[in-house]
């Protein structure tokens, strides 16, 4: 019944996706979302962990992308400094956004993997247009009012995305 919400990964943090692991899943274009997925939403520039992070996935040659659905200044402050193509207000789960970043990037859906602290947005967005998609624990308590209001519903869904995994189904 919700198998359209549920990630194909469900991981403790972001940077448990490790070079090794995502090239061994033939990803070559990893897509981000910024607010609660690599810092929490009041953090308005990358962390020093996330910069080593995205350095270190470059170095390996994995392009390295952000799509936010996040106002243009709040994306541009994040990304000061990066040099990596984004897409803000990408209107996630519905596709414009994304068709533009991965045109911008030249990338395949099929090499691309998407990850992100939501289900309604990020892991949706993925899985409506055939992209690996890695659900993460959000990186902080709080929440913006527009998600908080979501997080009811994600539990529901991630109450039997927990009970299939338990049942051996991924």
């Amino acid at each position: 019944m919700f198998e359209l919400f549920y990630p194909r990964e469900y991981l403790d943090s972001v940077f448990l996706l490790t070079p090794q692991k995502l090239k061994g899943l033939g990803v070559r274009t990893v897509i981000f979302d910024i607010d609660n997925t690599l810092v929490p939403f009041y953090i308005r520039k990358a962390t020093e962990q996330v910069k080593a992070y995205f350095d270190a996935l470059r170095k390996e040659g994995l392009c390295v992308c952000i799509l936010s659905n996040s106002r243009k200044e709040r994306t541009a402050d994040f990304i000061e400094g990066l040099d990596i193509p984004y897409v803000y207000r990408a209107g996630k789960p519905f596709r414009r956004g994304l068709d533009r970043l991965i045109e911008k990037v030249g990338a395949k859906p099929s090499e691309c993997l998407i990850v992100g602290d939501q289900i309604f947005t990020d892991v949706l967005v993925g899985n409506l247009n055939g992209i690996y998609s890695v659900l993460v624990k959000k990186a902080d308590k709080k929440d913006e009012l527009v998600t908080a209001v979501k997080r009811p519903l994600e539990k529901i869904v991630l109450f039997f995305y927990m009970r299939r995994l338990k049942n051996g189904k991924k």
